[in-house]
């Protein structure tokens, strides 16, 4: 695999995922590929009872879509339709992954970076540096049903009220706050940190684990497949007039 790499961790029972594509870890095709990829090998190695994912660069866990991608595409609208309906795809395994999944946000984590770390089933955040935020209301891109359901299971009211409407920049320990992380550490902590808490993870019953998963994240799931393919071309249709 070219952007994503696999470490086997606390004894090969964890199994930490680094996304390393353009530095900011964009949701491009490519890199969604290999994260599909990665997780279907994880899911098959008998040993590994828990996955860690992160980013390779010290500024960045995921800044969200593709728009580079998106801007090249521009012309295409059922390949931008696709692409969202390709981005989904990807929360979706994220959510249901059947082993435990931390997501280690070692940096920034906007918008679709923040969706992704949503359906992670815990985060944990760098202290020192990185903010959360969507930034959607001011680019004029509203933001699925989906995302929404996944921010609204992730944190309290809110707390997702006001990364929804303001725009703003959280950091790590603002974000423990807000309920969306579970604690931050120092840089050269988090990823430790995050393997030993997953390899705790990692102890528990798989399928128990998985039917705990199904029954929590019923809601979310279900809206991203039965409510946002009705979305994505208004979606669409609303951003480029704007």
């Amino acid at each position: 695999m070219q952007y994503v790499t696999i470490d086997k961790q606390a004894s090969g029972k964890v199994a930490v995922i680094t996304m390393n594509y353009k530095r900011e870890n964009r949701l491009n095709p490519d890199l969604m590929n290999e994260i599909h990829e990665a997780l279907d090998l994880i899911e098959a190695d008998a040993d590994a009872g828990a996955v860690v994912l992160t980013g390779g660069d010290p500024k960045f866990f995921c800044n969200g879509l593709d728009l580079e991608w998106l801007m090249s595409n521009f012309g295409e609208p059922e390949k931008l339709v696709d692409y969202l309906v390709q981005v989904n795809r990807l929360y979706r395994h994220i959510a249901m992954f059947p082993k435990p999944l931390i997501a280690a946000l070692n940096g920034h984590t906007f918008a679709g970076g923040l969706f992704l770390a949503g359906h992670a089933d815990f985060r944990f955040m760098r202290e020192d540096r990185g903010w959360i935020c969507l930034p959607e209301v001011d680019i004029n891109i509203p933001l699925l049903p989906g995302m929404i359901a996944v921010c609204r299971a992730a944190m309290p009211p809110a707390s997702f009220h006001k990364l929804y409407y303001s725009g703003g920049r959280f950091t790590g320990p603002q974000a423990v706050e807000m309920g969306f992380v579970e604690a931050v550490f120092p840089e050269q902590d988090l990823i430790p940190k995050s393997v030993e808490f997953a390899a705790m993870l990692a102890a528990k019953r798989t399928t128990t684990f998985t039917e705990f998963k199904k029954r929590a994240k019923a809601d979310v799931i279900r809206i991203l497949d039965e409510v946002d393919p009705g979305y994505l071309k208004e979606t669409l249709t609303f951003t480029m007039q704007r």
